[in-house]
């Protein structure tokens, strides 16, 4: 019986840590998607305790109960799996080659001023291109809820400021995800007749990689006409804990790929 109300003790001692969780992170810049997780699993335990209270009384509860479990294992082995392909997919293979045009994704705008990830891909891009004086600059993103400007237009302000001729700044403003982001690249490259011999280049940060590679397979990109450039944020304990909500966050996004086709940038 102590046993019995130990384990609930716990249990709900869990869930309350989680909504505590839920309600610190969610004002948290980045970490909204972490908030509605915490919370989202503190409902789950609070749910398997209420069935556990029950279940040497219920058959039905009980049953509930081993369901429960179950499915969080499934889920549980299917994230790992997902979150590993996002974690050895964060790599770049663009450093080293000629491209016809480099394609930097868009993320969010503060006002009319680039978000810390927005600018971190910006800084990669501008280093990149440092000594590719001839090649063209796709930005890509529209305006989102929350922005003054397009995310395209406040990554062209940017790279003008910082030296990048107006002239070798192509403007994409339709994109609204990563899929679009992609197609509506492409449709801008074919308008420029960009040299499709050469392959192109996609600047992303690093825990979106695995899922930009996946979309670009579904759209029939192959591996040799696109490389990725890899951005990161800086050192730091908040920045790493940031890059890991990051990490578990584009696990979720994936999985909505695969599993539904939606392209959600969460």
């Amino acid at each position: 019986m102590k046993k019995v109300k130990l384990k609930q003790k716990l249990l709900w001692t869990v869930a309350a840590v989680l909504a505590v969780a839920a309600v610190i992170l969610r004002p948290v810049s980045g970490m909204r998607f972490s908030a509605v997780l915490c919370l989202c699993a503190g409902l789950y335990i609070a749910l398997f305790a209420l069935l556990d209270a029950f279940s040497g009384e219920s058959v039905p509860a009980k049953c509930a109960k081993w369901v429960m479990l179950i499915a969080f294992c499934a889920g549980l082995a299917f994230f790992c799996f997902l979150e590993a392909k996002v974690i050895s997919g964060a790599r770049g293979d663009g450093a080293a080659h000629d491209v016809s045009c480099v394609v930097v994704l868009g993320a969010g705008v503060e006002g009319v001023q680039p978000s810390l990830m927005l600018s971190r891909r910006l800084d990669v891009a501008l280093a990149y291109i440092a000594d590719k004086p001839e090649v063209p600059v796709i930005v890509s993103g529209s305006q989102g809820e929350g922005e003054l400007i397009s995310e395209a237009e406040c990554m062209a302000r940017y790279l003008s400021a910082r030296g990048i001729a107006e002239e070798r700044i192509w403007k994409e403003e339709r994109a609204t995800s990563t899929r679009t982001n992609l197609t509506e690249s492409l449709a801008v490259m074919d308008e420029r007749k960009v040299d499709t011999i050469a392959p192109f280049a996609v600047v992303t940060s690093d825990y979106h990689i695995a899922r930009t590679r996946y979309i670009a397979g579904e759209i029939g990109i192959t591996d040799t006409q696109m490389l990725t450039v890899p951005s990161s944020l800086p050192q730091g304990v908040y920045y790493s804990v940031l890059t890991v909500n990051y990490y578990i966050r584009e696990a979720f996004a994936l999985a909505n790929e695969m599993l539904l086709g939606l392209d959600l940038d969460l």
